[in-house]
């Protein structure tokens, strides 16, 4: 299995021997770059060498540096993509609002399909309200579809008083686990060439990763189980490092694409790819998305 590595405190990483070598609270551990998936970053006072950046990037390992609120906030960016950006970029300026719309609608009833599966898996309940606004999304979403399914959905999920907006530990867990995806994703859409800006459905003049924010969505639901199975209940005030770092492992957890389970951060990898051939041939058949089926770690020798 792959290793998303968390470091919490101030460390210092290097290479060594062909390996990346770790010292942190005195110890010093090697680890492979091939067995390695993630590297997060929290403390500001964290050292690395160029040499480790490079293998680091070579070896295609994703890496994520934290703010002084501890949030995830950048990611290292090889320079060597999959395309070229220039041919990418031209492709999204030229797609038609008709097919814009219509990934739109294949997001977004997605991302309530999986919110319909997961609150089942919560709950124990179908929500039949749920099953049917995924069947009544509309091109661009233009009944507003997704923002009527959240509210039913988190209140589903999280009681009815539950809100996204209380400042609660469930609500920085889910924040800091679609952080980690958000990132994943930028990062992969940046590396087939695409401007992140440019999306189909969110369109913030001041966000630079509009299209992350698209593709995020069928994803969020994974989030949510992980952390009303698990977080939801605790009594701890604020995230422990024991946490981020167990929230930053879903990018290990399994989604099933076109009767496949791969890991979260292997299926970013096939939606982005996806949406390359989808734009290229404009058709929305060729975007592939998740199903939440389950919360299980994938198993890479299935």
């Amino acid at each position: 299995m792959f290793r998303n590595i968390y470091l919490k405190n101030p460390s210092s990483i290097s290479l060594n021997h062909y390996q990346l070598a770790i010292t942190t609270n005195g110890e010093c551990y090697h680890f492979p770059f091939d067995d390695t998936q993630s590297l997060l970053l929290e403390s500001l006072e964290t050292t690395i060498s160029t040499s480790a950046l490079s293998a680091l990037a070579s070896h295609g390992v994703t890496v994520i540096t934290c703010d002084s609120e501890h949030l995830p906030v950048a990611t290292l960016l090889p320079l060597q993509g999959y395309y070229q950006h220039l041919k990418t970029l031209n492709i999204q300026f030229n797609l038609q609002k008709r097919f814009r719309d219509r990934v739109t609608k294949r997001i977004i009833k997605q991302k309530i399909t999986n919110q319909y599966q997961v609150a089942f898996q919560l709950t124990g309940t179908s929500n039949a309200i749920l099953k049917k606004l995924a069947t009544e999304v509309k091109d661009g979403d233009k009944g507003f579809r997704e923002s009527v399914a959240a509210k039913i959905y988190f209140n589903e999920i999280g009681g009815k008083k539950f809100s996204r907006r209380s400042n609660i530990l469930t609500n920085g867990a889910l924040n800091y686990g679609y952080a980690i995806l958000r990132s994943c994703i930028a990062r992969e859409l940046l590396l087939f060439g695409f401007e992140p800006a440019l999306a189909f459905n969110h369109h913030n003049a001041n966000n630079p990763f509009n299209l992350a924010d698209d593709l995020i969505e069928p994803f969020r639901p994974l989030v949510d189980l992980y952390v009303f199975t698990n977080l939801a209940t605790t009594n701890e005030p604020i995230l422990t490092s024991t946490m981020k770092a167990h929230l930053l492992n879903l990018l290990s957890y399994e989604v099933l694409i076109e009767g496949t389970y791969h890991t979260v951060q292997h299926a970013i990898h096939l939606v982005v790819e996806s949406l390359l051939n989808a734009c290229t041939t404009q058709k929305t058949k060729a975007l592939i998305l998740p199903s939440i089926v389950s919360l299980k770690v994938h198993d890479n020798g299935e």
